[in-house]
This record gives C-alpha cells, structure tokens and sequence, in this order.
C-alpha cells in the first residue's frame, strides 16, 4: 500500500468480487447452453413440461394437456403438463397436406385459395386436429340418411386420415330449421342422429385400429348461417367430422 494510504487493505480489492459474480455467472449460462444442445427432443419436452407442473399450471387448462412418459433418457416416465404448440400432434402437417391434396383430386375442395373454388367440403385446423364440414348434398338425397355410393371416395379419403396414431373421431349431423316429419323420421333429431352414425360407420370401416369414434345429432341446432334463404339453409345442412389427434372427447368420457 503506498504511503500516506489510509484506506483499509479489503477495500482496494473489492472489485473482484463483482467480477468474481459475473464469472460464475457467464460459466453457469454456458453450462446451459450446451447441456440444451444435447437433449433430445423428447427430453426437451418433458423437461418444460415439469417446470410448468412445478409453476402448478393446471392439467386440462386451455393449451396444455399432461402426458405421462412423454419423454426419454432421465425423463423418462415424468408426468407433467405439456403446451399444445410444441407438440407436432401426430404428424398433422403432413397429414393435412395428403388430405388436400386428395380431396383436391376428388375434386371436392377449394384448392385455387379463393372463394371462387368448390366450397362443399371445408377443412378447418383446430387446437387438437382439424375438422372436415361436409354439405349434405354431396352425402345424401334430400330428406335422407342414405349415404350416396358417390360419397364414398370423399369419405375413404377422410378415412386415411385416421389410418395412422391415435385419435378420437367425431361425426355431427345438422340440419337447417325446416321440419321434417316422415313415418322414418320423426324430427330433424332423428334424420341427423341417421345421417352422424351412417357416415361413421363408413369412416370407421376404413379407419385405424386406434381410432375411437363418437356420433352426435345436432338437429337444427348449432347453424353457421342464418336460415332466411335456400342457400344459407344449405350451408346449415351438413355433417362434421372432427379429428382430435390427442385422443380427447368433445363430451368429455
């Protein structure tokens, strides 16, 4: 210490424990980053997956499902919760595109990305899958639950899609609001509960053996349009199928 320094012998060497902080820090950030470039991506899943059950995210809130043993390696067997946006979902990409490109072909789905192209089969993205909305013009002659023998392309192509994973099924009838009472069917109940379960029954035939399938009788309830006018009964006409490619239940069981 030079003459006439009257500081005490610590302080002029404080600095270094500043430094000696960063130090640890920046070593601990770069452990991090390479222990991340090594995890699989299962891992890597499970690994938020736990964080996120540790924060006390609540299992079955919306975006996050739980998966037990979602993962490998030391993650193996964890049960925590998992957001949707990660997962690939079964392979839905590749899914979807082989399914435009068939329905494509069947001629039977607008693939010009304008409003311009044919609109008797619409197929939606959904949270969990995607969804195809099917006007019953192309399934049925009007006040029947026959399926069209014309219809059954469009629905072995539908079919495919749950050819492969697990996947839960969901067939809905809909009708538009004008009553129907014939000695087959009583009410718009009954021609949507006959419409719903025939056209299961074809996609089911098709199906993989890990599908599970529900049928549903909307009636004249649940419409995309107003029923003023022909047209826009017509696009209340129709039949949805939605796949869930996690597996869940529209009804919950």
């Amino acid at each position: 210490m030079p003459a006439g320094d009257k500081r005490p012998p610590e302080e002029g060497a404080s600095w270094l424990t500043t430094f000696g902080d960063m130090v640890t820090l920046l070593f601990t950030f770069f452990v991090l980053v390479y222990s991340f470039s090594s995890f699989e991506a299962g891992d890597w899943e499970t690994a938020i997956g736990a964080v996120r059950g540790a924060l006390a995210v609540v299992p079955g809130s919306m975006g996050n499902r739980v998966v037990a043993g979602g993962g490998a390696g030391p993650f193996s067997g964890h049960k925590g919760v998992f957001p949707l946006f990660v997962t690939d979902l079964s392979g839905r990409e590749a899914r979807l595109t082989a399914i435009r490109k068939r329905l494509g072909e069947l001629g039977v789905i607008d693939t010009t990305g304008t409003d311009e192209g044919v609109q008797d089969v619409e197929l939606v993205e959904t949270k969990s899958g995607f969804k195809f909305r099917i006007s019953t013009r192309l399934l049925f002659e009007r006040g029947s639950a026959e399926v069209k023998k014309s219809a059954y392309d469009l629905l072995e192509a539908i079919a495919d899609a749950s050819s492969k994973g697990k996947a839960t099924v969901t067939v809905a009838g809909y009708t538009c609001d004008l009553p129907i009472h014939t000695p087959e069917f009583a009410s718009n109940w009954e021609l949507s509960a006959r419409r719903a379960t025939n056209v299961l029954r074809l996609i089911k035939s098709r199906a993989g053996p890990d599908a599970r399938f529900i049928a549903l009788a909307r009636g004249e309830y649940g419409p995309i349009a107003q029923n003023d006018t022909e047209e826009h009964r017509a696009k209340n006409r129709r039949v949805e199928v939605l796949f869930d490619l996690e597996g869940g239940s529209p009804i919950g069981y």
